[in-house]
């Protein structure tokens, strides 16, 4: 009964291994095929990085009593404090999106 279940397990690591990997390969490419049509997600993808790398130069890696607790080192708790700064980065854009879109709307 083991070998039967591990054998599914293996089976089913492969699928997802295989789609994984289709997931991955076909969309570049797809969108090395045509350039032109991909800048925009090429665009947000360096967007994306950009604000990353401006989040992770701005967190702080200073550990307190709660990271210590964790054992979370200095590099790790910069990583998370990156991620936060991104999400209010993201958040911040997409309200101010909204806004935009509703005042120029009014406006027209």
């Amino acid at each position: 009964m083991d070998s039967a279940i591990n054998i599914g397990l293996i089976i089913t690591y492969l699928a997802i291994g295989l789609a994984l990997l289709g997931a991955i390969v076909f969309p570049i490419i797809q969108m090395a095929g045509d350039i032109k049509s991909a800048k925009g997600v090429l665009i947000g993808i360096v967007a994306f990085v950009a604000i990353f790398l401006l989040s992770y130069l701005i967190s702080s890696p200073e550990t307190g009593a709660f990271y210590e607790a964790k054992n979370v080192s200095p590099n790790f708790a910069r990583i998370i404090g990156a991620g936060l700064i991104a999400t209010y980065i993201v958040f911040a854009g997409a309200v101010l999106a909204i806004l935009y879109s509703q005042i120029t709307k009014w406006i027209n």
